[in-house]
């Protein structure tokens, strides 16, 4: 993120000051890019996950137990010539192997979420589209960052700018500490220009949702890339210029969801959809926009590819 001025030049370290940690106050670590990577990660606001170096996996461990079977063996024993039997107890010990599967061994509580730690970031949804993912660079202003940051804005009441500022910093800090994670699934949209274009809704890493859908004409293509969600109406009005140079107004344009200028994932009657007919908006069924529009609040990232 871009962090503010008061950020980048503060020398003396800022201290919590809510009601929660004021009997233990702790200096606000320095602001980092990096840094933003591991609390957001942390609070589960990215679909990376950081891994502390401190964190250990213990390999597998085999186990031997034994059972104890005993059984009866018949044996003719002569006594006295008379021809008596006599069993003898045999024991055997089959061997029983037991496996105890890998676990993740983590760095104690008393550990500061907040502070910098060694390690590396994995992604908690390998199945994620791969135009997608290539967005992700560790310590870098990037537009999976920039969605993440917007999403906690405005689960936390701030304004979603995508920008870090002293605000936003302290929160995020605070909630970290505080260990609230954010409980929602990781939600991406993508859309897909080859014919029969098509947007998919991604849950987890998990496709939950389909649609045809119709993208920009040639004279006002849908420009590829990945972009957030910015700004949403349940009904609008768009306005603006046809490619002929005439002129559109078209009111009560249902569940629309800004996500790159004036394109918008919404709902719009058509004759058919999976083809090229609009003007750079993502178009698709009433009904189809609205069960999307639930799942796509700000700093949703939405990505368009060929």
């Amino acid at each position: 993120m871009v962090a503010t001025g008061a950020l980048v030049t503060t020398t003396t370290p800022l201290l919590v000051t809510s009601a929660a940690s004021a009997a233990h106050p702790r200096a606000i670590p320095a602001y980092t890019i990096r840094l933003e990577d591991q609390i957001l990660a942390e609070l589960r606001y990215l679909p990376v996950e950081f891994v502390p170096a401190g964190a250990t996996t213990t390999p597998p461990t085999t186990t031997t137990s034994t059972t104890t079977t005993t059984t009866s063996t018949t044996t003719t024993v002569p006594t006295n010539g008379s021809g008596a039997t006599t069993t003898t107890p045999t024991t055997t010990t089959p061997p029983t192997t037991t496996t105890t599967v890998p676990t993740r061994r983590r760095p104690t509580r008393s550990i500061d979420p907040a502070m910098m730690r060694r390690g590396s970031f994995t992604w908690r949804f390998p199945t994620l589209p791969a135009s997608f993912k290539r967005n992700w660079s560790v310590g870098t202003d990037n537009v999976i960052l920039r969605g993440a940051l917007m999403r906690f804005q405005m689960d936390h009441g701030l304004i979603a700018t995508g920008s870090m500022d002293g605000a936003t910093w302290r929160l995020l800090v605070e909630t970290v500490r505080a260990r609230k994670f954010s409980s929602e699934p990781y939600t991406m949209v993508l859309v897909s220009q080859t014919l029969p274009q098509r947007l998919d809704l991604y849950q987890n890493g998990r496709v939950t949702f389909t649609t045809l859908v119709n993208t920009g004409i040639p004279a006002s293509p849908t420009a590829n890339g990945t972009f957030p969600v910015y700004l949403r109406f349940t009904s609008t009005t768009m306005s603006g210029t046809n490619p002929n140079g005439t002129h559109y107004h078209d009111t009560g344009i249902p569940w629309v969801s800004y996500f790159n200028g004036g394109d918008a994932l919404h709902g719009f009657i058509r004759p058919g959809y999976g083809y090229p007919q609009s003007l750079g908006c993502v178009e698709m069924p009433f009904a189809e926009a609205k069960a999307l529009w639930v799942h796509t609040p700000i700093g949703t990232l939405v990505t368009v590819q060929p």
